[in-house]
């Protein structure tokens, strides 16, 4: 089972599809709908055992899938905490490793994989929170340990269609203090984690984009329904931040932000679906 052309056209469509410049305005992201998906995909979808790794964020997003299942008939998906006892389809999903620590939660999500699993799932993926990257990570680290990590793990189990997940935002300080940060040449709060999550992000889609499924997190949640991104600037480095709408505590997803990207995730994984 591989991603093939659909897959890839989606993929493309869920992640940065920028026009104009990056200066927080001008540029847009036409992101991906349900409505973007053939019937038949939802159907191969259904019947496919898919395995997710995450954590408090993760969580958020499972509630958008729920929801989405609940509203849309088409999406007959299970989405389940623990493994059926039956061979059925089902999206499996559930905590791997701790906040703060995103090399154990990839030692995490592999171990899960290579005690058994893997033998028992056709496409795996986990996910790093916004704690795992703030401004003193060596992003290049941990990019480097999840990138050798995967590439295990797809020698192990060529059976497997591993999804790869950028880095989640958080909404950045704004008002006047923002403003007079700017002005002293300061750069205002969560500025700082939220360039290193888009280094961290730029590894992930360069190695991975338009190859291998991504699902795009950032680009999702950055984005405004308007399709105008929540761009920052600071020192020469253009970054993006959770746009706040999607947000009510400045790191978690609101109902609004959980729907989008539950969306945009149920997209990515009807386009590695047997046959597309």
């Amino acid at each position: 089972m591989r991603a093939t052309g659909f897959a890839l056209a989606v993929a493309a469509l869920a992640m940065v599809a920028g026009c104009g410049t990056r200066d927080g305005e001008k540029e847009s992201v036409k992101m991906a709908s349900l409505g973007d998906v053939p019937d038949s995909a939802w159907t191969a979808l259904v019947a496919k055992r898919i395995y997710f790794g995450h954590q408090s964020v993760g969580g958020n997003i499972m509630q958008g899938v729920s929801d989405l299942v609940r509203a849309e008939p088409k999406l007959a998906l299970r989405v389940l905490e623990s493994a059926p006892a039956d061979s059925g389809g089902a999206l499996v999903h559930g905590d791997v490793g701790r906040n703060g620590e995103p090399v154990l939660k990839t030692d995490d999500f592999a171990r899960n994989l290579e005690s058994g699993l893997a033998g028992t799932v056709q496409v795996a993926f986990h996910k790093y929170c916004y704690a795992d990257i703030v401004d003193t990570t060596d992003v290049e680290g941990v990019f480097r340990h999840y990138r050798e990590t995967m590439a295990r793990l797809k020698s192990e189990f060529p059976s497997v269609v591993f999804v790869h997940v950028t880095s989640p935002l958080v909404r950045v300080q704004s008002g006047p203090r923002a403003t007079l940060k700017k002005l002293m040449g300061q750069a205002p709060g969560r500025y700082a984690s939220n360039i290193q999550r888009e280094i961290f992000n730029e590894l992930m889609r360069r190695e991975y984009g338009g190859r291998e499924p991504l699902y795009d997190l950032a680009a999702v949640e950055s984005t405004r329904p308007d399709g105008s991104r929540e761009t920052i600037s600071h020192a020469g480095r253009t970054a993006y931040a959770l746009y706040p709408g999607y947000t009510d505590d400045g790191s978690h997803l609101n109902a609004a932000g959980r729907r989008r990207a539950a969306e945009a995730l149920l997209v990515v994984l009807a386009g590695v679906s047997p046959g597309h």
